[in-house]
């Protein structure tokens, strides 16, 4: 029945599950997993010998070192999060050997749970719209029982003796979580999904790339902290709160390190009367089919949106290559409107940015103004006295006019016609009024590329599709209220998400 059912789409994609193509990251994970075992020996050996390294800090000299750390004061720290992760030493599980049920051999302990199964328990839970964390996996797991079965378990009684194939603990698939992001498993699913698409033709060729940046809600809080800046002159600015991941008694005497609670989180500017203490992340995607290519965790949460850009870019050529040619222009919001922005995408690809006229501080022009206009705005709209918004014709470079023409009614005639100011404005015209406006009124417009123009707005038309991407990624297939801290749990978060929207656009 479930099979059958249009509204049970995650069924069929789980139940039809090409497991094959993801032998390669079954291996690394098997991998990894006998590696982070390993590790975690050791560390309860360290920890029984009561080693540590020493770390002489206080508290203090920790905040103000996080603080100084941060992109939004360090301009040499990179602003999309760098992905460091763990690499196995030794590759020993053959991926041929691997399937649903199958799992490697080790010499001694239980047998691991099956990677399928537990990918298709996270996969499953996105694309039911539920956050792909471990708490919401293990409470799918265990009261939905068709879900189990698909993903690959099965229930385990009161008194049954471990069987790998049992649904798992919730402190399992913390682990299986944990792993998969440490050691960048979830970022290479991702890259692969997308790079699958592209190459079985889901995704097609565009010309144009759009992007923004979107917000989610810390699990965190914050505190404020005063420094000095540059000029000796006192500030303040929020950021997480310090801690220890050992259980000293005595933090303030314990060896070991100070480190961020919630790392990357900031204050997100919305408005002047709307903050937001969260993470944020930047969205690259296809604006004509509304997919999105990437998604990235911007280091600072603080960090201004036309910062995050032409690093984004950056990185989305580094991991695709081959889309790097499709791309002409670019296309974003106001953050982006910075010539010297504009002049680097020419000169490092060729690419054209293209982002919504910002003015700045720019005043209402009112002096100076042609015989019968009220104001132009700052946004290079003329206004006449008879409250009319003239429509822009173009411009004469020879002359250095911008050209604008009174607008028609609904009878399809000039509005000058029986406009109350003809006779001070235009008394001998028959087709409405025409403007001249010289380029010097209007010295922070690009004559060039005038926003007035039709050709301009019809391109930034297409530029809220990336807010749709953001939508679907978001609110469809997660939640913007995080349940983990930090960057990377953050990342993998993007990541989980990114995955499966593309395996549901290939279905």
């Amino acid at each position: 029945m479930l099979l059958n059912s249009s509204d049970a789409e995650w069924y069929r994609i789980l139940h039809y599950f090409p497991w094959e193509d993801y032998g390669e990251i079954a291996a690394q994970y098997y991998d990894a997993l006998y590696h982070f075992n390993l590790l975690e020996a050791q560390k309860r050996e360290e920890k029984e010998l009561n080693r540590a390294e020493s770390w002489n800090e206080s508290k203090e000299e920790a905040i103000q070192r996080f603080l100084f750390d941060r992109p939004t004061i360090n301009k040499s720290v990179p602003v999309i999060h760098d992905e460091e992760f763990e690499a196995p030493p030794l590759r020993t599980v053959n991926p041929s050997s691997l399937a649903p049920g199958i799992v490697p051999d080790r010499l001694g302990g239980k047998k691991p749970k099956c990677f399928f199964a537990l990918f298709k328990g996270f996969l499953g839970a996105t694309l039911m719209g539920f956050p792909p964390e471990p708490e919401m996996v293990h409470l799918l797991l265990t009261s939905n029982l068709p879900f189990a079965r698909v993903c690959g378990f099965v229930p385990k009684g009161e008194n049954s003796v471990y069987w790998y194939k049992h649904v798992p603990s919730l402190r399992k698939l913390e682990q299986f979580d944990m792993i998969m992001t440490n050691y960048g498993l979830w970022s290479q699913l991702k890259w692969d999904e997308v790079r699958r698409n592209i190459e079985e033709g889901v995704i097609h060729k565009e010309n144009e790339l759009v992007g923004d940046t979107t917000h989610y809600h810390a699990y965190s809080n914050f505190e404020t902290v005063i420094y000095e800046d540059e000029k000796g002159k006192e500030q303040k600015k929020s950021q997480s709160k310090v801690t220890k991941k050992c259980h000293c008694e005595n933090w303030e005497t314990c060896p070991h390190p100070w480190e961020l609670a919630d790392d990357g989180a900031g204050t997100v500017v919305k408005s002047k009367s709307k903050m937001i203490w969260g993470h944020k992340a930047s969205i690259l995607g296809l604006p004509r089919q509304g997919v999105p290519l990437d998604a990235a965790a911007i280091a600072d949460g603080a960090t201004f949106d036309g910062e995050t850009l032409f690093p984004h870019v950056e990185r989305l050529f580094g991991h695709l290559p081959e889309v790097e040619p499709w791309f002409d222009r670019v296309l974003y919001d106001s953050a982006c409107d910075n010539k010297v922005l504009k002049e680097k995408f020419q000169d490092e690809w060729g690419i054209d940015l293209k982002a919504s006229f910002n003015p700045r501080r720019t005043k209402t022009v009112t002096d100076n103004l042609p015989r019968g206009m009220e104001k132009i705005t700052p946004y290079g709209t003329v206004i006449c006295e008879g409250g009319y918004e003239m429509d822009y014709k173009g411009a004469r470079y020879e002359s250095e006019k911008f050209i604008y023409q009174a607008p028609t009614g609904e009878d399809n005639a000039p509005v000058c016609l029986n406009c109350e100011h003809k006779m001070e404005c235009c008394p001998h015209s028959n087709i409405g009024r025409i403007v001249n406006v010289s380029f010097d009124l209007l010295p922070h417009i690009d004559s060039e590329d005038p926003p007035m123009a039709k050709r301009f707005k019809a391109i930034m038309s297409r530029r809220p599709s990336v807010e749709r991407m953001i939508k679907r990624l978001k609110c469809d297939l997660s939640d913007d209220r995080l349940k983990k801290r930090g960057n990377a749990s953050f990342q993998a978060y993007l990541d989980k998400t990114m995955i499966a929207f593309h395996i549901l656009l290939r279905n």
